[in-house]
């Protein structure tokens, strides 16, 4: 066996309710990793089953189309958000804090964003958009996962240290993302639940209580050991920093915004990390994706309330804490759904989609233009590509984290155009 399968294997008995894969040495004096990025952060999140964009960001001027090829689905033109600064472009209606933002120039609608080829397998398309791959190209590292590896020279070996005490990313999730794994090993450590956050912080667990099973197995428990310090460094920056907006929705009514008043509390605590991944799943609308009776209601607008009051929350509660400038958020779903509604009032897996970026140091506003609807569509026909996602992931690496062009080229392999999206 692989020492990385081996990590992978033996993590999740290691350490119980946070999974680190990763190997602590003692303590070093190594210097910060130098990077003119060291300071930013970046959240990444992941809307699971594929999101019909074209009922997230509403082109009304295609709208006639439109209406002809979903009349079931498609948004009342007068229920829609309208948006400042553009009058052919609306929000579902479902997400009145987004528009807002959209309105302050806090966020940035990427439109018609995915790959050549594309795949619509739920696991190959998640494969392809966090590794960064081509569609027919296999790869087994993930696009943060290069990154933090390098940024991170001799992870997980040499680290905690005493200079760079926290892991490189933090999940809150059961399993480490694709997107984080390193050429060794996963490149952070996760949270399992949110329950288990609050257990970390008010001691409910024993930190050191996740003993591996086998105790003669020196490289195990110096995984455990790790996960140990992460843990305690958890601890310790979420005891520094309470949430301070009132925006989140009650604790178990929205998971994405519990798991963001986790990072929230994190950043505001001071870790270091600069890369936190959470996710909001069900977005696989294949049936029932709107209410019978009314569109603007139903599971797809109840999982676009959650996004929206949850990234509102979180906004705020970086604004209270003076950390607003420091941190970027991406919000990407693996593939979109198609133009023309199904039999079931739900939409198909499609191609392209909009990917939404957040964050007080943005531009703001539309890049790209709305999808073309043809008059008439099949139930095959899909959105047109407009941006590769590898160029939108390339644009954030060198404008956010102020990676190299010789950087750049290991990490996202290609060439891809650059999207200045920031202040």
């Amino acid at each position: 066996m692989k020492r990385r399968d081996f990590i992978q294997v033996s993590a999740p008995i290691v350490a119980g309710t946070a999974l680190s894969l990763g190997l602590r040495s003692t303590l070093r004096h190594l210097p910060y990793p130098a990077h003119r990025g060291h300071d930013k952060v970046l959240v990444l999140v992941q809307l699971d089953g594929g999101n019909d964009g074209l009922n997230t960001v509403i082109p009304l001027d295609q709208y006639k189309a439109l209406s002809a090829a979903r009349k079931d689905l498609l948004i009342p033109d007068q229920k829609v958000i309208r948006l400042k600064h553009t009058d052919t472009t609306a929000f579902h209606p479902a997400m009145p804090e987004l528009a807002r933002l959209f309105d302050d120039g806090r966020l940035t609608v990427v439109q018609g964003v995915g790959y050549p080829d594309p795949v619509f397998s739920h696991f190959r398309a998640t494969d392809i958009w966090h590794t960064a791959s081509a569609s027919g190209q296999v790869l087994d590292t993930g696009w943060l996962g290069r990154y933090l590896d390098s940024r991170y020279p001799g992870y997980p070996q040499q680290y905690p240290t005493e200079a760079v005490p926290d892991p490189p990313a933090i999940q809150v999730g059961s399993v480490l993302s694709t997107s984080l794994q390193g050429p060794r090993v996963g490149m952070g450590m996760t949270v399992t639940t949110t329950r288990e956050f609050y257990d970390i912080v008010t001691s409910a667990q024993d930190m050191a209580s996740a003993r591996p099973m086998a105790q003669e197995l020196a490289y195990i428990n110096s995984v455990a050991s790790q996960t140990k310090d992460y843990l305690a460094r958890v601890k310790k920056a979420a005891g520094l920093q309470k949430n301070l907006s009132r925006l989140y929705p009650d604790q178990g009514t929205n998971p994405l915004a519990d798991q963001l008043r986790i990072v929230a509390q994190l950043i505001g605590g001071g870790m270091t990390c600069p890369v936190y991944v959470v996710n909001l799943m069900e977005f696989d609308t294949h049936h029932n994706q709107v209410d019978h009776s009314d569109p603007t209601r139903g599971t797809h607008a109840h999982l676009l309330s959650q996004v929206s009051a949850a990234i509102a929350a979180f906004e705020d509660d970086l604004h209270l804490m003076g950390r607003q400038d420091d941190v970027l958020g991406m919000v990407y779903s693996e593939f979109g759904r198609r133009i023309k509604a199904n039999a079931s009032f739900g939409t198909d897996h499609g191609s392209s989609g909009p990917v939404f970026m957040f964050g007080a140091r943005l531009r703001g506003g539309l890049v790209g233009v709305n999808p073309h609807i043809p008059d008439t569509v099949s139930v095959e026909d899909n959105l047109t590509m407009q941006h590769d996602f590898r160029a939108v992931y390339a644009s954030v690496l060198r404008g956010w984290f102020g990676v190299g062009t010789e950087e750049l080229s290991r990490i996202i392999p290609g060439s891809y155009p650059a999207m200045d999206f920031f202040v």
